[in-house]
């Protein structure tokens, strides 16, 4: 994806935080509640306890807090885009500086990949909003996305999809058909793909593992 796209959906999200200041609104989410249950199937990927775990697309760093609440000892890296959302999280969150970076995986320095290197890299909601961007251009930015995170982890990725057959849709959103994901991950990324719809909403949680 483009620089110029890559700074509408930055310009998005950190209107939102102009406008919303914290809490799940400031990173586009409705509720705690929805939030939270987004962050437990991410993390359903494997035991994260004693792991290290990337947090692309990471805000306000909400998943280190969901974590710390859950008592799961991890070792927590969040990486963003946006330069407003990593130091409102440096301030907010008992994080150590060091390990949240205004950083985009598509442009890493070889010595920064080896430090964001984590067992399992996640993102919630960050192929969600398209904003204005066609849906051609973002899907091309999803598999790139998704090749970089793969890239990025030892053990596997995590990361959710709005479902394509739901009773409305919005034109800011971005809907994947599981067929074309399915093919692409099976021919690009990994066979060992689990996708879950176990939970009441209008998506679904894809699991990517290497052997």
């Amino acid at each position: 994806m483009k620089n110029k796209n890559i700074n509408i959906i930055k310009d998005y999200y950190e209107k939102n935080l102009i406008k919303h200041k914290k809490g799940p609104k400031a990173v586009n989410w409705r509720n705690k509640k929805t939030q939270n249950l987004r962050f437990k199937k991410i993390c359903e990927i494997g035991n994260l306890n004693n792991k290290k775990i990337l947090d692309v697309g990471c805000g306000l760093s909400h998943l280190h807090d969901y974590l710390l609440k859950k008592k799961i000892k991890c070792k927590y890296i969040g990486i963003d885009i946006s330069s407003e959302m990593i130091s409102l999280a440096k301030k907010k969150s008992k994080i150590n500086n060091s390990k949240l970076y205004c950083e985009d995986i598509l442009n890493l320095k070889n010595d920064l990949k080896k430090k964001l290197q984590s067992d399992y890299v996640v993102n919630s909601g960050l192929f969600t909003v398209k904003h204005t961007i066609s849906s051609k251009d973002w899907w091309v930015f999803i598999q790139k996305m998704i090749l970089n995170m793969f890239r990025l982890s030892k053990k596997g990725i995590s990361f959710n999809l709005m479902r394509p057959n739901v009773d409305y849709k919005e034109n800011h959103l971005h809907y994947q058909s599981t067929d074309i994901l399915l093919d692409f991950l099976h021919k690009k990324v990994s066979k060992d793909v689990i996708i879950k719809f176990d939970y009441p909403l209008w998506e679904y949680t894809c699991f990517v593992y290497k052997k």
